[in-house]
């Protein structure tokens, strides 16, 4: 328990003004697969369709809209938190956020200007692009990372950056000269990674997490002598630990004394900061109706208090930082980071940091080293790869690089425009095949730095969710490499991620995730082929297409019942390269598709999820609402669904409404036919499908339809077979008391 979880919700005075800032660092890893630009399903998310929307719903916008309740619980007033915060927000998360909700962005703008006018500067903060650990980059990605990032910014927010949040708070001397290099004027640190401090003229001191003043601003100064320098806020560790783990965010009252006890600890003269830095999704997400509590405690309860609320930006102009202060070198001189006790060790080596420790859980992170080294060696090989090619194509292809930033999210029509204007020899006089190749290049950079996501090795093992979306990077980079005729060393990579060993023993090692991840590949062949299936067996209800493989149908025409054929222009969003494909798609029963693309033969199990998914949710939701259907149809619709939910356990409320249609239609249709065996199996598949609080109502629709085929069976001389009495068993129906008069029974 940190020191101010056991203050009173009592007022506390302080003897010096306080000023607060709370900063709200909010991420996500892109999690969209990179061949499709596009998330799937997650059924854990229910009842939204995956985790990037349900954190959308309970943090993102909930801070943007923030409810103030008045004493009978109406809304007195809406709060934009994001006027009163101080926060980052990730670029690939922004990116998403603003293809599926940009409202919400533009409330995020919204409330940094209006910051900007009510403090001078504003109190969003950029972010490195890829959320890689920035001390672990090479010179040439950090600086491409940093730039990308302050790019980023400029288009959403309409103006330079002064701050940058490092991810992880990961940072070394290297680190910070490269923000002072890419002008930006501050950042924020953990207590822990503070070496010594010094005032003034003063001689250094050695502090610790426990002893240095985070009331204070410090300066870190660059190595080469120009004097230039970087402003650093050390964030209250004790106090973004009660925030996170203690009940300081239960109301605004309990917050704010805390705040004033954190005060209290400074001896700064002057104002005293007191920095709560946070993940933002603890507002909202991980602590329920936080995000209220934000609202109230920064625009009422503040005011009341005698707080002074305010961002990062202002308080350096107000109280510029005149004490410097060193970095501490981690273990091995590494750096440091807020989310590791051992330097960087998180994102290298079996440090001892995991999720649960080792005691609880027997795992190992030893496979953290070969991740790390696999990925290196790819990004080396694939950096000779951009010099031979990009020198080719560009004067200096690194310095293109670092600008491309500017267009990275841009059409690729203005992405070309922006690499031949760039270019040199056949790029500068816009030949086709020069586009091609540079936007395929600087895709294939793109991807390289996106795999340095730091969840990759944050949590506990290489299977995990989050390593997998570092190696399916990786994995996309490889696909891209094969466009430049050199062969990709996809041999190598997959024999150094083989050393990289799962805890769990059917996951087996980082190459068998290679292997399952390389499946989420989409071609431009199974885009085509999912609008063809889309339109011979949807008839024409609008294909899923995902944003980064866009499909425009040519021509198509039917020549018989159940067949469609045409052609087909499918165009990669990112390289801007088409192809133009002839198909042939048949329907064989309601649920059954096949298609030839090119040469290539195809059914609806061989796409991917994104593409497969729409297609099999309307072809199953067509069948329940079918005259007739028949117990296999309904069978294949399990099938389907059941692959479409993933790996869940349990469907998600989508498909167990359309089971229980399912299990509506079968029973009215075979209603004089209970005995048949297979309509009681599938019966029986549809009932295991639903979850308890769902199946009440189909149970007992089922034991209506057994009751009466029992009744009929007996009524016909007729016995009770095996399979009926086994579902009879399984819905509460007493066989044997089928056709007994209960009067009867009673005088017995």
């Amino acid at each position: 328990m940190s020191r101010a979880s056991g203050t009173s919700s009592a007022p506390v005075e302080t003897t010096a003004p306080c000023v607060l800032v709370v900063h709200g660092h909010f991420y996500q890893p892109p999690r969209e697969n990179p061949w499709t630009d596009e998330l799937v399903r997650e059924p854990s998310a229910a009842p939204f369709a995956n985790w990037n929307e349900r954190i959308l719903a309970e943090c993102y916008r909930a801070n943007a809209f923030a409810r103030i309740h008045g004493s009978s619980e109406e809304v007195r007033g809406v709060v934009n938190n994001y006027a009163n915060i101080s926060f980052n927000v990730g670029p690939t998360l922004a990116r998403w956020i603003e293809r599926v909700d940009p409202i919400t962005v533009e409330r995020m703008a919204a409330g940094d200007q209006a910051q900007v006018r009510r403090l001078g500067t504003g109190g969003a903060m950029a972010q490195v692009w890829g959320h890689p650990i920035l001390p672990l980059c090479s010179p040439r990605d950090r600086r491409t990372q940093i730039a990308w990032g302050i790019a980023d910014f400029v288009a959403r927010f309409g103006r330079k950056p002064e701050g940058m949040w490092l991810p992880e708070t990961g940072a070394d001397p290297a680190t910070l000269e490269a923000l002072i290099e890419a002008g930006i004027e501050y950042t924020i640190l953990a207590p822990e990674q503070i070496a010594q401090v010094r005032a003034p003229g003063g001689p250094w001191k050695p502090v610790n997490r426990d002893t240095v003043d985070t009331g204070r601003g410090y300066r870190f100064v660059h190595g080469d002598g120009s004097g230039r320098s970087i402003a650093l806020a050390i964030f209250d560790g004790p106090l973004s630990r009660e925030l996170a783990f203690g009940t300081a965010t239960r109301d605004s009252e309990s917050f704010l004394a805390t705040i004033k006890a954190c005060a209290d600890r400074s001896g700064a003269s002057g104002s005293r900061l007191v920095l709560a830095a946070s993940d933002g999704e603890l507002y909202g997400h991980h602590k329920k109706f936080s995000d209220l509590m934000l609202a109230h405690a920064l625009t009422a309860g503040a005011v009341k208090a005698g707080m002074t609320v305010t961002n990062l930006g202002a308080f350096f102009r107000a109280e510029p930082p005149t004490w410097e202060a060193e970095l501490g070198k981690g273990p091995l001189g590494e750096g440091t980071a807020w989310s590791c006790a051992h330097g960087l060790g998180r994102w290298m080596r079996d440090c001892g940091c995991a999720m649960r420790s080792r005691d609880e859980s027997g795992w190992s992170q030893a496979w953290r080293g070969p991740l790390r080294t696999a990925l290196d060696r790819l990004r080396d090989e694939t950096a000779v790869l951009f010099q031979d090619i990009g020198g080719e194509l560009f004067d200096d292809p690194w310095a293109v690089r670092d600008a491309f930033g500017t267009v990275l999210e841009a059409s690729p029509d203005v992405r070309a425009k922006f690499l031949v204007k760039n270019g040199r020899g056949a790029l500068k006089k816009g030949r086709d095949q020069a586009i091609d190749d540079a936007l395929s290049l600087m895709e294939l950079s793109r991807a390289s730095l996106a795999m340095y996501a730091s969840c990759g090795w944050f949590f506990d093992d290489v299977a995990g969710i989050e390593s997998s979306l570092v190696i399916r990077q990786a994995a996309y980079v490889l696909d891209i490499w094969k466009r430049f005729g050199p062969r990709p060393p996809v041999r190598e990579f997959r024999a150094r991620l083989a050393e990289a060993k799962s805890n769990i023993r059917e996951a087996g090692t980082g190459a068998d995730v290679f292997d399952r991840v390389a499946r989420h590949r989409t071609t431009s062949v199974e885009v085509a082929a999912a609008i063809a299936f889309d339109e011979v067996g949807r008839k024409g209800a609008g294909a899923h297409r995902p944003s980064l493989l866009a499909g425009h149908r040519l021509e198509s025409a039917k020549a018989e019942l159940g067949v469609v054929k045409g052609k087909l222009t499918v165009r990669n969003e990112r390289t801007g390269v088409r192809e133009t494909l002839a198909y042939e798609a048949r329907q064989r029963g309601p649920l059954t598709l096949s298609a030839v693309v090119g040469k290539t033969k195809l059914d609806l199990d061989d796409l991917p999820d994104e593409l497969r998914d729409p297609i099999a949710i309307a072809l199953v939701e067509r069948l329940a609402g079918a005259e007739r259907i028949s117990a296999r149809d309904c069978r294949q619709a399990i099938a389907l669904l059941r692959i479409t939910a993933g790996a869940g356990t349990h469907l998600d409320p989508l498909f167990q409404e359309l089971v229980a249609s399912l299990l509506v239609r079968l029973l009215a249709q075979e209603g004089a036919n209970a005995c048949k065996e297979e309509s009681l199996a599938v019966v029986a598949e549809l009932l295991e499908a639903l979850p308890p609080g769902q199946r009440f109502e189909s149970q007992r629709r089922v034991q209506e339809w057994l009751w009466i085929g029992c009744e009929r069976l007996r009524a016909g001389g007729k016995t009770v077979g095996v399979v009926l009495r086994a579902l009879a068993g399984k819905v509460g129906i007493a066989v044997d008391a089928v056709g007994v008069d209960p009067a009867v029974e009673a005088r017995r």
